[in-house]
């Protein structure tokens, strides 16, 4: 079993009310933008029918997803193109921290996990 299976082993797929994701894109077409994943603890990442539309062409149409189990984040690679690169590294799952930066064609986005009040 690897880190991931590990780390949410028993655990539903649920975005818990005292926790907020936010999302900003540092790099790329669309720079500048940020987001919160919000109500969903399941989000895709891609050019077409994807939840958060990235315009840019070296992301495939779902490249990448991020789940939430509660406590624990994971990114994972759809099985793009051009892979997912997680603080400049190719990955195919992997937990997600505060701070961390994914890397989806020439687009860089920077992940901000907090908890609410």
């Amino acid at each position: 079993m690897n880190p991931v299976e590990r780390a949410i082993q028993g655990k539903a797929m649920v975005l818990p009310a005292d926790r907020k994701i936010g999302l900003q894109i540092l790099e790329g077409v669309d720079a500048g933008h940020a987001f919160i994943l919000s109500k969903k603890s399941r989000v895709t990442f891609g050019r077409d029918d994807a939840d958060v539309d990235v315009q840019d062409p070296g992301v495939s149409k779902l490249h990448c997803v991020i789940e939430v189990y509660n406590d624990v984040v994971v990114l994972r690679d759809l099985n793009s193109a051009s892979g997912t690169f997680l603080n400049d590294f190719q990955i195919k799952d992997e937990l997600l921290k505060d701070k961390d930066k994914i890397r989806i064609g020439a687009t860089v986005l920077q992940v901000h996990i907090r908890k609410t009040e």
